[in-house]
């Protein structure tokens, strides 16, 4: 990283190319919903970890009284696409930052969030191994029978290295969502690209979209 920043962030042509290229106002970040380094690099101060604090971004996310893991939100107020490069490098430092305090805290053991309950299908190895895991197995994918949700709605979301991702579902007592919406960060972050574009030559519309970070999957919908 450090010799990644040495080769560009004093070099003339990468200036040239990226200062006052793509500008995106604060103003124009928050009406454009944007999230992550689009919108921190235009002032907005927002990362769900510290808005809406989740898993080890709590206090006592292990359960024993651990405090959450410090990190530092960058922020810039130029808004272009040099704002966006040093806010992404930063970001990788806090991220570097955050491994070093959890590395040696991971806990052992399965990665899924109900993986002792009977909400989660069985590993195969049981469900052909053995009676229970078969039943239990039948039990969730069979029409009539699984666990029955409230019929309520819920939204939650992550901090990605791209923005937020959210996922919205509703719910109408069945096994099956009434409906589901995901919103992909890279979506709506790119929705501003044509308006960074006005007033700009074509070849920078390079520098414009790699500042962006696009996901190409997020946005065939």
């Amino acid at each position: 990283l450090g010799e990644l920043e040495g080769l560009v962030n004093n070099n003339r042509i990468f200036i040239d190319r990226t200062k006052d290229i793509g500008v995106i106002t604060r103003e124009e970040a928050i009406n454009w919903s944007l999230t992550g380094p689009m919108a921190r690099a235009s002032g907005v101060a927002r990362d769900a970890r510290k808005d809406f604090p989740y898993l080890c971004y709590k206090d006592n996310w292990d359960g024993q009284g651990a405090k959450a893991v410090e990190f530092k939100v960058p922020v810039s107020q130029d808004g272009d696409v040099y704002a966006r490069f040093r806010v992404r490098c930063e970001e990788i430092r806090q991220s570097l930052s955050i491994i070093r305090q959890l590395i040696d805290r991971i806990p052992e053991g399965p990665v899924d969030a109900f993986a002792d309950s009977k909400m989660v299908k069985p590993p195969k190895k049981d469900v052909y191994g053995s009676i229970e895991g078969l039943i239990q197995h039948f039990e969730l994918i069979m029409s009539n029978r699984g666990w029955k949700t409230p019929i309520a709605e819920a939204y939650s979301s992550v901090e990605t290295a791209n923005g937020e991702l959210g996922y919205f579902i509703v719910a109408d007592g069945t096994a099956r969502p009434w409906r589901v919406k995901v919103r992909p960060p890279c979506f709506i972050n790119y929705s501003i690209c044509a308006k960074m574009t006005e007033g700009h030559m074509l070849s920078d519309i390079v520098a414009i979209l790699g500042s962006i970070n696009i996901v190409a999957a997020e946005l065939d919908r």
